[in-house]
């Protein structure tokens, strides 16, 4: 993938930034490597090994062909079913997952096994192989309903089961407690990343709410809010995310989870719908209407307290990222446009 200036800069600061030394030498097996997250995880990675020299092996699993280098080895694989891997792996990172709106509402049902059963292969996997550790990407979808202050790993929301948009909530629940009990009936050491919603200049078509922000001001044209926008929901910057897997993996502590955010602020989504629209000259548009396929959640904020101290800090703000992010998909328009 062809980076711009301004992602190569937060690639060098992540690389740069965290201890790598617990890693050297080491394989990865990551599922989810060619997302958005993904994607930038390996490049971190390859950074380390071409400027630094770690050594870092990188198995990536994914539904397509990509072709492999000297960092990442790209598999074919469908992690719903069981998995087969002759390498030696002495951590494994669990990103897939449907994460977009659209997903939710046009594939409930792989929403669901995607993440139960793809998380499950992979711990099988994990004990075959005797790994050092599983880290699990959650999600602060698993919270629901919060209540009106940012919530700490402690919190159990309100979740409508009975929406098959709460599938995917769920599933991260329970994918949270088979890590657990993988844990108890097979001492495997695990650690979670609770994700807040990410930001950043993902190349794939993205549904979720600030995204089609984004490709509405990128287009100069209003944006449509559906909603009232008084949603209060925390975001992380994607290099930010980044960080944080990657000090929870070396550093957290086995069997426990990890909110990741940036500071909360109390900019609602109407408020970054302004702020991107103020990047164009352009203004917002409310056009509300009842969506089953989008989060009933108007209050997600997270408390960032246990993760800040294993060391984590965010580099952006909200504000920072989403302006980040507008730059940064001008500047993949022109590399295109060339």
């Amino acid at each position: 993938m062809l980076r711009t200036s301004l992602e190569l800069d937060d690639i060098k600061y992540v690389a740069q930034t965290i201890d790598f030394n617990k890693l050297k030498n080491k394989t990865i097996l990551i599922s989810g490597g060619t997302g958005f997250i993904g994607s930038f995880f390996c490049d971190v990675i390859r950074y380390r090994n071409k400027n630094y020299g770690d050594n870092i092996k990188l198995i990536s699993l994914s539904r397509h062909q990509y072709d492999s280098d000297d960092t990442v080895k790209y598999l074919i694989c469908d992690i719903n079913n069981k998995i087969n891997i002759e390498d030696d792996i002495d951590y494994i990172i669990h990103l897939a997952s449907n994460t977009h709106p659209k997903q939710y509402a046009e594939d409930p049902v792989g929403t669901i096994t995607t993440n139960i059963l793809g998380c499950n292969n992979l711990l099988e996997l994990g004990i075959k192989k005797n790994i050092k550790r599983f880290l699990l990407a959650s999600s602060v979808e698993i919270y629901g309903q919060c209540i009106d202050r940012p919530v700490d790993e402690l919190y159990s929301g309100y979740i409508d089961c009975n929406n098959a948009r709460s599938g995917y909530n769920e599933a991260k629940r329970l994918s949270e407690s088979l890590c657990q009990s993988y844990k108890v009936q097979y001492n495997l050491d695990f650690v979670t990343a609770r994700l807040s919603r990410i930001i950043g200049p993902d190349r794939k078509h993205d549904t979720k709410a600030i995204a089609q922000f984004m490709d509405k001001a990128l287009a100069k044209e209003d944006i449509v809010l559906k909603s009232k926008g008084n949603q209060l929901f925390s975001y992380t910057y994607v290099s930010d995310a980044v960080e944080a897997l990657l000090k929870i993996l070396i550093d957290g502590a086995c069997g426990e989870a990890y909110n990741v955010a940036a500071d909360p602020t109390m900019d609602t989504l109407a408020d970054y719908a302004n702020y991107i629209a103020s990047f164009a000259s352009k203004k917002v548009i409310f056009e509300l209407e009842n969506n089953d396929s989008v989060s009933k959640a108007s209050y997600a904020l997270l408390d960032t307290k246990k993760l800040k101290s294993i060391g984590w800090k965010p580099r952006y703000t909200v504000r920072e990222g989403l302006l980040r992010t507008f730059n940064i998909k001008k500047a993949i328009g022109s590399l295109n446009s060339k």
